[in-house]
């Protein structure tokens, strides 16, 4: 290898390509003829930057437009541009006396009728007031340029949270819902439900997609839940997690499991994460722990319908079992019948459990607790290969149990 060929590798990449270019232009680049002398190379350029009558160099001055002013969103050199801006100074005008003019309505009527801030009549003028104030600044140019251009913003302001609330009902939204309308979570767990906040769950600190598939050794741990809500109101909410696929071997067929409830977590702007490290901070309440979720081979993926219900207040679950309605018998029917109870009856036992989990039913716990559905999630789990060390690690004896359809079904 020549000295040549060596140095040329050992230089860098940029030198190397230069060089190259350098080569290729004097091999391919006409020769002058003897009688002609050589042109003489152009004069050098002086690259010394400019510098000041002191000695210090000139800072570079910020780039202007065409007429050599500076220029900001509201001083741009267009003149339809600065019409269509004096169009929204004068409908921002209007707005701001509507909106005077409503106040001052509203402390009229509830001085005049004793009226509070819940009552309907003031609600309404108040919504009003609420959609002026919107309105004032959507068509503000510069909050528009803020919340574009991903600067900090404040997360109180309405405009923002509206912006947010489109952008999740765009896209987010609409995959949840279908989703949550493929795999028939509704209307086989809930009737309806109508989302108005943005849901995610994250397992061992990775992001499960709406309806994704988590291995079994991902899922021995409660995921991390977290909301962002499109409005200023603090919250009490329910989190709870049902599987509507348990197998009940007595039914021949399936039915609904409580895999983990926490009920009293609070949300806010300010306080987006419901469940994370703890599920016992700041008041929680963890009615029905985690049950890690397991599934025999030979069934199909199970459901994990993940809810969050908004609560009016604190909510308190003492656990104590339902007794069952006896149904009404005749006087002499009831003394032999309550003899035999006594013979053969024997002492419930007290379970640990403070709720039902096999044959939860969602629909029943909304309507007792006086509840509403605002956001929802979902993942799934099947049969792989780390779900019989989970099950071994869980104690469960019946690891190598396989399910097999009935022939009349096949």
């Amino acid at each position: 290898m020549s000295l040549c060929t060596r140095s040329l590798q050992q230089a860098r990449p940029r030198a190397l390509l230069r060089l190259k270019r350098q080569f290729s232009t004097e091999v391919h680049s006409p020769t002058p003829p003897f009688h002609e002398s050589p042109s003489s190379p152009p004069p050098p350029v002086d690259t010394v930057a400019a510098k000041s009558e002191d000695g210090t160099p000139k800072r570079k001055a910020k780039s202007k437009h065409a007429d050599g002013t500076l220029h900001t969103i509201e001083t741009m050199p267009f003149k339809c541009y600065q019409e269509a801006l004096k169009v929204l100074r004068q409908d921002k005008e209007e707005s701001l006396v509507k909106i005077a003019e409503q106040k001052k309505a509203i402390e009229g009527l509830k001085k005049l009728h004793n009226l509070t801030d819940e009552s309907p009549r003031i609600v309404r003028m108040q919504e009003y007031i609420d959609e002026l104030k919107l309105n004032i600044d959507k068509n503000n140019p510069r909050i528009k340029y803020t919340y574009d251009n991903k600067h900090k913003v404040d997360p109180y302001r309405k405009i923002y949270q509206h912006w947010d609330e489109q952008k999740w009902r765009e896209m987010k939204r609409m995959i949840l819902m279908q989703r949550l309308t493929q795999m028939n979570v509704v209307p086989d767990v809930i009737p309806s439900i109508d989302p108005i906040i943005d849901v995610s769950m994250r397992f061992r600190r990775k992001n499960v997609p709406h309806g994704e598939k988590v291995l079994a050794k991902n899922a021995t741990r409660y995921p991390s839940v977290q909301v962002k809500q499109f409005d200023s109101k603090k919250r009490l909410v329910t989190v709870l997690v049902v599987d509507p696929d348990k197998p009940n071997l007595e039914k021949n067929g399936f039915d609904y499991y409580l895999q983990w409830m926490v009920t009293n977590c609070d949300i806010s702007i300010e306080n987006p994460m419901v469940i994370g490290v703890s599920t016992t901070h700041n008041g929680r309440d963890e009615v029905a722990p985690y049950e890690v979720p397991y599934v025999h081979k030979g069934e199909g993926y199970h459901r994990y319908c993940l809810f969050i219900l908004e609560q009016n207040g604190r909510i308190e679950i003492d656990g104590k079992p339902e007794r069952p309605v006896k149904p009404k018998v005749d006087a002499k029917e009831g003394e032999t019948a309550e003899a035999k109870e006594t013979e053969t009856a024997e002492a419930p036992k007290e379970s640990k459990e403070r709720i039902k989990r096999l044959g939860f039913n969602l629909r029943s716990f909304i309507a007792k607790n006086d509840l509403k559905v605002i956001g929802a999630d979902l993942w799934r789990v099947e049969f792989d290969n780390t779900m019989i060390d989970v099950m071994k690690k869980l104690g469960r004896t019946d690891w190598d149990m396989k399910y097999l359809k009935h022939p009349e079904h096949i």
